[in-house]
């Protein structure tokens, strides 16, 4: 029972712990790139679980060595701890399949992303560039709640009113504003940057009405903002993708 037991030990040692020893203590992976903190956590944790496993097997077969042939090992034990070990290099393993993963994933993504570059995009905000040419702003809003009136503002750069409409009022609905570039005195507007604000009145006076506004711009670069999160560039702003309602 001894002999077995000792052998089982080595072999198990020589299929894990040995290929554990020849991958680790590198900073650089297969391709040559620099590992990343999250892999080299995961090396030095199998590096750690072998060096545990040696000194493991040594305590073992001391004991063997040296037990009372009267009252021999527990062999229920040491298989256990044997299991236990087994299943702690197993999640090592798992945890750096799930890495990989990860990161196949998010190469996936921005390169699917990349798509949206030159393309026009409506999306949550109230900012917007006018160029000369243009004959459809994709300007929109919803209302929290149903008004008793609205005035839809077009402002310029320097918060100017420009042009002055009046907007449906119907809440949880996406009104279009149609604006033909002009402003109240019926003269076309200069190219530029403008910004939509919607003024909504209730039938109850103090009653705020929230208002949610949707304009457009084009995508000149895509990102991640600090919390991961894929953003697009439309001018100086950036968008989460979350807030991207169409694509042009």
């Amino acid at each position: 029972m001894a002999t077995t037991n000792t052998d089982y030990g080595s072999s198990w040692n020589t299929n894990s712990t040995t290929k554990t020893n020849n991958t680790t203590n590198k900073t650089t992976n297969s391709s040559g790139t620099p590992k990343s903190t999250d892999e080299q956590a995961l090396d030095k944790a199998a590096t750690g679980l072998g060096d545990n496993f040696q000194s493991f097997l040594k305590l073992l077969t001391t004991q063997m060595q040296n037990q009372d042939p009267l009252k021999p090992m527990d062999t229920n034990d040491m298989t256990r701890q044997l299991v236990d070990f087994a299943n702690v290099e197993q999640n090592i393993g798992t945890n750096s399949r799930l890495d990989k993963l990860l990161k196949l994933q998010g190469a996936s993504t921005a390169s699917t992303n990349l798509a949206y570059l030159g393309r026009t995009i409506s999306f949550k905000g109230d900012g917007f560039d006018y160029t000369q040419g243009m004959t459809q702003a994709p300007l929109a809003y919803e209302l929290e709640k149903e008004a008793k009136s609205v005035r839809v503002d077009i402002l310029d750069s320097q918060g100017r009113t420009v042009r002055s409409m009046t907007g449906e009022t119907k809440a949880g609905e996406k009104h279009v504003v149609n604006w033909d570039f002009k402003d109240n005195g019926g003269n076309a507007v200069q190219p530029g940057t403008y910004r939509l604000n919607i003024a909504p009145v209730s039938d109850k006076k103090d009653d705020i009405i929230k208002a949610t506004t949707y304009t457009f711009g084009v995508v000149n670069g895509v990102g991640a903002n600090k919390d991961g999160e894929t953003v697009v560039s439309v001018g100086s702003q950036d968008i989460p993708l979350s807030d991207v309602t169409k694509v042009y």
